[in-house]
């Protein structure tokens, strides 16, 4: 079976990141569909636990456009930009931005280890930026390898489409897309939907969603690679050994190992739409030297598998445990009952489930 086909220019952008070798076997190609009404069926009732499904101009296709969908202060912002770096020294310069916004700015040590610049500071979005600004000119972090991301409203507000009260940027959304289909999943939220923004070789280090779910993503600009690993032990044993580890070159001996288990591995174009399950130990990584930028969604559908995995977020042991980052019981009833309420509202029950 041929490997996937990249065009010189990508094989050359790859091949100094990652073995291009993972991306041309067959087995860990994503599934690669054509058309919108294709990428909308696998979305409600597809089954992807351990897979990764692309629609290529899917942003055209769904009318999911960067300029309909982000802000205008965002976009002006983020005109020219190469890096997160030139993006938050923008921001800065516009005050209602700061009050407006909240976004997590992270840099990587030397280790490759990622970290949030001031975590407990995390609704002052001037203050993180000044630390990073000041951490970069002091020599202190590498300014290309930042990397803004979970940008969010710091205060909820009616979506313009929807109407119920979110904290994402974005003005249309898959949950748009696909109207009242929407509410036939287990659960669907945009409520806290991020956007990303990073230059070459910046990116999100190896971890496992909090809630095992689904994320559904918009790549808007840039190329991006990201890898996925199967589903229980071998997502608990990279996502153990790796939790935020940045897998930038030079690659070191066991990072390699890692990505040799990956499940898929996958060069996102610009323009792709694409979704995999967050409940996996994933990692993505800026590929090009254009700034990358994208957002996503989290949901759970009702496939008997997915249902199963999300289920098994909040375990205190076996293969889906992990003590340092699952969502706690507590925390994860409430995404439950958040659940039921869903189905009981709008859901294929058609008017109320039973609730022990």
């Amino acid at each position: 079976m041929p490997g996937a086909f990249y065009e010189p220019h990508e094989e050359a952008m790859v091949s100094g990141l990652w073995p291009l070798e993972l991306l041309q076997d067959p087995a860990r190609q994503p599934r690669v569909v054509s058309s919108a009404l294709e990428f909308l069926r696998e979305l409600v009732i597809g089954h992807h636990l351990e897979d990764f499904v692309v629609l290529p101009h899917g942003t055209d296709l769904l009318d999911l456009r960067f300029e309909d969908c982000i802000p205008e202060d965002v976009r002006s912002c983020l005109r020219n930009c190469r890096s997160a770096h030139e993006f938050i020294s923008n921001i800065l310069e516009h005050p209602k931005m700061l009050d407006k916004y909240r976004a997590d700015v992270e840099y990587i040590d030397p280790a490759r280890q990622q970290h949030d610049i001031l975590r407990k500071d995390k609704l002052d979005l001037g203050k993180r930026i000044r630390e990073a600004l000041r951490m970069a000119q002091a020599g202190e972090v590498d300014a290309r390898l930042l990397y803004l991301a979970e940008m969010r409203l710091k205060q909820e507000a009616p979506h313009p489409i929807g109407g119920e009260k979110v904290k994402t940027i974005c003005t249309r959304d898959f949950k748009d897309v696909l109207g009242p289909l929407a509410t036939w999943t287990l659960y669907w939220d945009r409520y806290d939907e991020g956007f990303f923004a990073g230059g070459r070789c910046s990116g999100k280090g190896v971890h496992i969603d909090q809630v095992l779910w689904s994320n559904v993503g918009r790549n808007y600009q840039g190329y991006k690679l990201v890898a996925a690993w199967p589903k229980g032990e071998v997502s608990k044993q990279v996502a153990m050994e790796f939790f935020d580890t940045l897998f930038a070159p030079p690659l070191r001996p066991r990072e390699l190992e890692a990505l040799h288990k990956a499940a898929k591995v996958v060069l996102l174009r610009p323009g792709d739409v694409y979704m995999f399950s967050g409940g996996v130990a994933h990692t993505v990584i800026c590929a090009s030297e254009e700034m990358c930028l994208g957002v996503y969604e989290s949901f759970v559908t009702l496939h008997p598998e997915h249902v199963e995995h999300f289920l098994h977020t909040a375990d205190l042991e076996g293969p889906y445990f992990l003590d340092s980052y699952s969502m706690s019981p507590r925390s994860f009833r409430d995404t439950k009952d958040d659940c039921l309420d869903q189905l009981e509202a709008h859901g294929p029950f058609g008017g109320g489930v039973w609730r022990d």
